[in-house]
């Protein structure tokens, strides 16, 4: 399967023309956003663990089409043909929701999936998406690469879905042990739930939380600040899984 940037032939050279391209990438130890949103990432870069952009850090994504991404190493998220910009009339806002994507469209119901870009009409956002994709396949094909991999959602979401994630990170030659945060709005206080009965490359934890999600954080700035407090004291603790 051919590999989008995989060479940093024209896209990489674009890329770093317009000054879009990250030129950080995975290393031995990686901090990865699974999505929903970009607050994932947000909150990885606030605590200075995410050290370059991937695919699923700035999008607008679904647990369910995370895991269709991982099934097939993400080739439809960078098929041109599924490219669609979103007309004017369409679009939220100025410069917002530019840009969707037919087959996660069909499948998730996700009228919009890129909301500050347009890869199907711009080369300098297609070379971004295209090169966020080639780092996260370096950091999950490379053998002795041990990735932490996150993902947050206010939307219920099935243990099926998440533990299918989980098994496709498992066929993967790194090492991967995901996070998974359950974001149930509305609750009077701030309080997590730990799963336990979980494989050691999975941990689940639902975040009762007052306010809820607006972009980047939560509504409230100080339920938003015991979040990040939350997953610093996760991101603390090692897996057993890398022993």
């Amino acid at each position: 399967m051919s590999e989008p940037g995989a060479s940093g032939g024209l896209f990489g050279a674009l890329g770093r023309l317009l000054g879009r391209r990250d030129a950080r990438e995975p290393d031995r130890h990686n901090h990865i956003s699974l999505g929903c949103n970009c607050q994932m990432a947000h909150v990885l870069k606030t605590l200075d663990l995410r050290q370059w952009s991937g695919p699923l850090d700035w999008i607008f994504s679904m647990p369910g089409m995370a895991r269709d991404c991982l099934a097939d190493d993400f080739s439809a998220l960078v098929d041109r043909s599924q490219l669609e910009s979103i007309p004017e009339f369409e679009r939220r806002g100025p410069g917002i929701w530019r840009g969707r994507h037919r087959l996660y469209r069909e499948r998730h119901g996700l009228e919009c999936v890129f909301n500050h870009h347009d890869p199907a009409t711009s080369e300098a956002d297609y070379a971004f998406l295209a090169e966020g994709v080639r780092r996260l396949r370096r950091a999950l094909d490379t053998p002795g690469t041990d990735n932490r991999l996150w993902m947050m959602t206010h939307l219920h979401t099935p243990r099926d879905v998440v533990e299918a994630i989980d098994d496709l990170l498992g066929q993967r030659a790194s090492r991967n042990h995901l996070t998974f945060l359950q974001l149930e709005t509305g609750h009077p206080r701030m309080a997590v739930a730990e799963a336990v009965d979980l494989r050691t490359s999975l941990r689940w934890l639902t975040v009762h939380t007052p306010s809820e999600p607006v972009g980047l954080r939560l509504a409230d700035p100080a339920d938003d600040a015991a979040l990040v407090e939350i997953i610093r004291a996760e991101a603390a603790r090692r897996p057993a899984l890398f022993g």
